[in-house]
Parts: C-alpha cells; structure tokens; sequence
C-alpha cells in the first residue's frame, strides 16, 4: 500500500495555504504586490477605483474574492476536509489582502460579510 496520494494531497492543501498568504497581500499602493515569487500570486488592481465610494469598496471587495478563489481554488473531490481547507484557505487570503490596503470601510465590508456568512 502507497501513502503517495495522502501525501500530495497533504503538500497541494499546505501549498494552497502559503500560496494564499503570499498571493493576496496588497501593498498599500494601487495593486497587489506578490511576496513570493515560488508561491502563485494574483495582483489586485484598484488604482482605478475610488475607495472613498460604497461602490469602490465594493469592487475592490470583489476583486479580492476573485483572487482568493482562483489561488485557493475548491478541490475537484468529495472530500469534506479538502473543502474545509479550501474555504480556510480563502478566508485566510481575504482577510490579509483586507488587511493590506488599510481602508477601514473595506474591513467594515468584510466585517459585514463574515458576520453573514
């Protein structure tokens, strides 16, 4: 009997995991900046947006959901525990990236959304 799979599905989860951290964090300038250039990043843009606006906030809140999903990507299984990882993964990616830009109408947004689920 081979553990291989166990063991790379292990590695994929705790890669995801670092690979959220580093992906997401946004430098206070007007796009993420990656830290790692291993790790899969995504830049969030929003030099165009107006953070001082519901809409902008908004967008922005969006965009970093986006990100979050396609570096922390759901699994393509059954497994229960693979989702749990998932989703901590994008919470995990969220949060810091929310973090990052330092606008507190983005945390009071984010702040919202986690209270409703």
């Amino acid at each position: 009997m081979t553990t291989a799979t166990p063991k790379l599905t292990m590695l994929r989860r705790s890669a995801a995991m670092a690979a959220a951290f580093a992906a997401m964090t946004v430098a206070t300038t007007s796009f993420a900046a990656p830290v790692s250039s291993d790790a899969p990043s995504i830049a969030v843009r929003y030099d165009d947006l107006n953070l001082g606006t519901t809409a902008g906030v908004n967008a922005l809140y969006h965009r970093i959901r986006n990100a979050a999903s396609q570096v922390c990507p759901r699994p393509y299984t059954h497994d229960v525990k693979a989702f749990d990882d998932s989703r901590r993964c994008q919470a995990s990616a969220i949060a810091e990236a929310v973090h990052s830009v330092n606008s507190s109408q983005l945390a009071a947004l984010h702040a919202a959304r986690i209270s409703h689920g």
